[in-house]
């Protein structure tokens, strides 16, 4: 599996993109776009990759969620190259729907749907178990302490993650993160269980008047 980044439009706030190929673009080989980004201004960038003779340069495309940062640009692609949409929830453009646990033919490789409801309802990632490669799109990887506010999706979010090797992680904003990720998610794992903890004995400790 060959993991092409794509630059990001400086026209529009945008995601960014990332192309995967087959390790020799074999016919067999599934061309997968994850995130296509606000507009299509990708597809300029994706013409100039080889992605195998008589195959289309993009056979399906994956979205992390729906927001329009990540999912504006569907129909230009759709429109270009007939790709085949797949996301967690509905919505314009959208072909087929993913759930959690669901292992997605990519390049020459599979790639596990995991869903992480703490950005958006539908947000996922998406692991490649063989190399330790993770698609966070806009997933937080990391929980800052008291100046964040936990929730159980958060945290139900960071139990997942922290269960997974990972050695590499491209994110939807930032550049990729290498190395140090299983610590840095158990810690921020830790971190969210207690602010979570401080939050609810919070509300607990709270006197509640009964207007009578």
């Amino acid at each position: 599996m060959r993991v092409k980044s794509l630059d990001k439009s400086l026209k529009s706030y945008t995601c960014n993109s990332y192309l995967i190929l087959g390790e020799w673009n074999r016919l067999e080989d599934r061309n997968t776009l994850i995130d296509p980004g606000t507009d299509g201004s990708v597809i300029e960038q994706i013409e100039r990759v080889p992605t195998g003779c008589g195959k289309r340069p993009v056979e399906q495309i994956i979205l992390t969620h729906c927001h329009f940062d990540h999912s504006g640009g569907v129909s230009s692609l759709k429109k270009r190259y007939g790709a085949k949409v797949l996301a967690f929830s509905d919505g314009p453009y959208v072909d087929e729907l993913i759930c959690d646990g669901l292992c997605l033919r990519v390049a020459d490789g599979y790639l596990e749907v995991i869903h992480t409801p703490e950005h958006s309802s539908d947000s996922i990632c998406l692991f490649h178990r063989e190399s330790g490669c993770l698609f966070s799109g806009d997933t937080s990887l990391h929980h800052r302490g008291a100046v964040e506010s936990a929730s159980p999706e958060s945290l139900l979010t960071l139990e997942k993650l922290a269960g997974l090797n990972i050695r590499l992680a491209y994110t939807g904003h930032e550049g990729p993160f290498y190395g140090g990720i299983n610590e840095m998610l158990r810690e921020s794992l830790c971190t969210a269980r207690r602010v979570l903890d401080f939050e609810n004995n919070q509300q607990e400790a709270t006197p509640h008047f009964v207007s009578t």
